[in-house]
């Protein structure tokens, strides 16, 4: 149900091209100090990487990823929608290199907490503003459970911001995934199921800062449903044929489904690499899908389709499923080789992206 639109007041200039070029760059260095954090962890890097803060950045690489750089580049897609807040990925770009750079994870806690607050004030300004709809309330309850992540991470309730940092993503992604459902006649309980997955979501996040072991279970059990929900009903299952970057969208998008199932799989059984099945198997294709179509609004550019973009899709997926197999048996040399794999795909994706870029118009 969506209310009616309130009338806009005059739009304020798009932002700065200089201005929002800088912010991503930010957040992208958060990227790069996330990844390096995890491999030195996997064993594919030597330990002295990170120089003297080199214990706290492994430690910290799960939170630079979440808080640093996923809060950034959510929060500025939001911010050039609405042409408003570009303080926000700034800040949470600024925790970041707070933590992993300086070693200071108390003020990169306050920076990621204001950050958070600042993104849950854009989607109540676009609510009050433009129109309110389902999926904007779902993806504004993402912007709160990142709140509650990064709140909890400043406490030291890693198990607690591990969960409301997924919580943050998934919702972001169901959200605007539930949109595009528009175009799809659902039926009454396909849609009364999406608010009960929902509920699940919202509820495992509160939970865990509580009670982590059973909020944990249902988190999973919550996440198990949204899979099956969005093979089900989710247009990307209807479009993998398509031409172009909406062909190359739906086959990421239907790939990151899969991997969230077997996440749940995983995490049901109570193994640990269930989160890294959920967030480079589903988040990172999610933004393999989409970063062809996030680039023309972000940057202006139109990067010219190609096959060989779902390459990183593959090598991202092979090496995940390496390091599945690897957490199961204990086996160091292929956790380094797997996070050397994630490294490549990344790169690779990259590479492909940048060529894209050039080719087109």
């Amino acid at each position: 149900m969506v209310t009616p639109a309130r009338p806009r007041a005059a739009e304020p200039p798009p932002l700065p091209r200089w201005a929002v070029a800088l912010a991503a760059v930010m957040a992208i260095t958060n990227l790069l100090g996330a990844v390096g954090g995890g491999l030195v962890r996997l064993g594919a890097l030597p330990a002295q990487t990170f120089g003297p803060t080199g214990a706290q950045a492994i430690g910290g690489h799960g939170a630079v990823m979440m808080a640093g750089f996923f809060g950034a580049l959510i929060a500025l897609e939001r911010v050039v929608a609405l042409r408003r807040g570009l303080w926000v990925p700034v800040l949470a770009a600024l925790g970041g290199w707070l933590g992993w750079g300086a070693g200071l994870w108390s003020a990169a806690g306050v920076f990621w907490v204001a950050s958070a607050a600042g993104l849950v004030w854009l989607y109540v300004w676009a609510g009050t503003h433009r129109a309110m709809s389902l999926p904007l309330a779902v993806e504004a309850s993402g912007a709160l459970a990142l709140v509650i992540a990064n709140a909890a991470f400043a406490a030291g309730q890693i198990d607690a911001a591990r969960i409301g940092w997924s919580a943050f993503l998934v919702l972001t992604i169901a959200g605007e995934r539930r949109e595009l459902t528009r175009l799809v006649k659902l039926p009454g309980w396909a849609a009364q199921a999406f608010l009960l997955v929902w509920a699940g979501a919202g509820a495992a996040v509160l939970g865990a800062l509580l009670w982590p072991g059973a909020a944990q279970a249902l988190w999973w059990i919550s996440m198990a449903l949204l899979a099956a929900w969005l093979l089900r009903w989710d247009v990307a299952t209807r479009q993998w044929r398509a031409k172009g970057w909406a062909g190359h969208t739906a086959i990421c998008l239907v790939v990151g489904y899969v991997w969230l199932a077997v996440a749940c799989v995983l995490g049901l059984a109570g193994l640990a690499v269930a989160w890294h099945a959920l967030w480079l198997g589903f988040v990172m294709a999610m933004v393999f899908g989409h970063a062809p179509i996030m680039l023309p609004a972000l940057a202006g550019w139109r990067p010219e389709p190609t096959r060989w973009a779902l390459l990183p899709l593959g090598v991202l997926g092979a090496s995940l499923a390496l390091r599945v197999l690897a957490s199961a048996s204990a086996w160091p040399a292929g956790l380094a080789a797997a996070g050397a794999g994630h490294a490549l795909a990344f790169v690779l994706f990259g590479a492909v992206m940048v060529r894209a870029v050039r080719r087109g118009r």
